[in-house]
């Protein structure tokens, strides 16, 4: 398969140009698929497990359903679509919820590189708590990935800032797995901490009120500054049904930390998320 991106679209094979659509396809409708009204710990957790490395072209296309906190800080729930999906050719390039990627470094379990994406936004519409806030538009995203593995262990880091809504600001995310395969290699569980930090824009932009939103929505005016504004626990379960199809379980237990905790928009500092779906790997 590796010949596929070596020949003009017209000379290749049928089957490279399925997963050359495929590609288009998916990059094309991401922010359809849910990919936008994800935050960026969401995205890298209901991914995990869903690729595993070899050579040529990979990916598991699915979906679930997730409980999650209709907005970071949230009191109430809701139940939304998660898009399982991931594609990868030969550990180089992915195109998945956190992006289009390159591993342009990858040396000694070290793979990093430029990732192109998308960040999620927020309607007042969501929850009363924010009416008379406005909208949060959803925006492209440029950044880089790092990451690690030995073993057992893997330590990755994405931040990310956005250009065609710039005010959203520079986010970033830190995880650390601990994987574990058992019942014949089909059963992978994954566990760890992560938080996830922001500039000064990112922060005013998720958790603070402008003079203008304070005198349209009741609340007080609040300037939050440049930090971590979560921690928490992840934890996934991906299971290999057959050769091509597999179940996905996780779950995630995070805390508002910092400036971020003491929005007036914050009703639960603790923050649960949990969910499954199933896919299809090719």
């Amino acid at each position: 398969m590796g010949r596929c991106v070596k020949l003009s679209y017209s000379r290749m094979p049928p089957a490279c140009r399925a997963r050359a659509i495929l590609l288009l396809i998916v990059a094309a409708l991401a922010p359809a698929l849910g990919w936008a009204q994800q935050s960026l710990e969401e995205q890298a957790l209901e991914q995990q497990g869903l690729t595993r490395a070899q050579a040529g072209w990979t990916g598991t296309l699915g979906a679930g359903l997730a409980e999650v906190p209709r907005y970071p800080g949230a009191s109430t729930d809701w139940t939304r679509l998660v898009p399982l999906v991931s594609i990868d050719y030969d550990d180089r390039l992915f195109i998945g919820p956190l992006g289009i990627g390159v591993a342009a470094v990858r040396w000694n379990g070290l793979r990093a590189g430029p990732v192109l994406g998308f960040e999620r936004g927020r309607y007042e519409s969501d929850d009363p708590r924010l009416a008379g806030l406005g909208d949060i538009s959803t925006s492209v995203t440029a950044g880089v990935f790092a990451g690690y593995a030995t073993g057992p262990l893997a330590v990755s880091a994405t931040v990310r800032q956005a250009i065609s809504h710039s005010t959203n600001g520079l986010s970033g995310l830190l995880q650390v797995n601990i994987r574990h395969a058992f019942v014949r290699a089909r059963t992978s569980v994954s566990a760890g901490p992560d938080l996830e930090f922001g500039n000064g824009d990112f922060e005013r932009t998720w958790f603070g009120i402008s003079p203008m939103q304070s005198l349209t929505s009741g609340l007080p005016v609040y300037t939050p500054r440049a930090g971590i504004n979560r921690m928490g626990l992840h934890a996934g379960l991906t299971h290999r049904v057959t050769q091509h199809f597999l179940v996905r379980f996780f779950a995630r237990l995070s805390d508002l930390t910092g400036e971020a905790a003491q929005s007036p928009i914050v009703e639960r500092r603790i923050q649960f998320a949990l969910g499954a779906g199933i896919a299809y790997h090719f």
